[in-house]
């Protein structure tokens, strides 16, 4: 290992740290807001984690995951495997008008 590559990767891992805080923080969130928890798979936060995590990193966690609440669009079927799409999710709301 180089001396560049070791001086940088701590600084990958601090990033990193810092956004899987960041999306575990938002996860636990909306699972506490989540009326039926048991419904919920928390893998789905592995695939919609990072997404959120580009956009709004810079927010508390907390209070996005109460905005955003019900609304998780195309992410729903990962959070929510077992509901169908017409289940009256928040992913027929993003379902384009035909």
């Amino acid at each position: 290992m180089s001396t560049s590559e070791r001086t940088t990767s701590p600084a990958r891992n601090h990033a990193l740290a810092e956004a899987l805080a960041w999306i575990s923080k938002f996860a636990h969130a909306w699972k506490a807001i989540e009326p039926a928890p048991h419904s919920l798979s928390i893998d789905g936060f592995i695939i919609w984690g990072p997404v959120l995590y580009e956009k709004h990193g810079s927010e508390d966690p907390v209070e996005l995951a109460a905005q955003l609440y019900g609304k998780s669009g195309e992410y729903s079927r990962y959070l929510y495997p077992d509901r169908s799409s017409q289940s009256g999710d928040a992913l027929s709301t993003f379902t384009p008008k035909v």
